[in-house]
């Protein structure tokens, strides 16, 4: 298993930003920020990407996926290449 499973593709991903849904964005080029992990939701802020800053917020309510799926997500990274990453 790997983080695309849990989280889907990038391009999937909402983007929500000042309270707003933005559609689905181009990931291309898009590093990681911010990983915020508050209570069964885990929070990605990104920047790089054609589109722009995305943030979105996904929900996983296994405590264990969501501990080992954070982990993953590294300050810096790229997204395409952390979607990739085993769990």
């Amino acid at each position: 298993m790997n983080v695309r499973d849990v989280l889907g593709e990038p391009e999937s991903w909402p983007s929500h930003l000042n309270g707003e849904h933005h559609g689905n964005p181009n990931m291309r080029g898009a590093f990681i920020t911010h990983v915020i992990a508050a209570g069964d939701q885990i929070a990605i802020q990104t920047q790089g990407a054609p589109c722009g800053e995305t943030f979105s917020v996904f929900l996983i309510a296994d405590q264990n996926l969501r501990e080992r799926t954070v982990r993953a997500l590294r300050h810096g990274a790229e997204v395409h290449e952390v979607v990739a990453a085993t769990l």
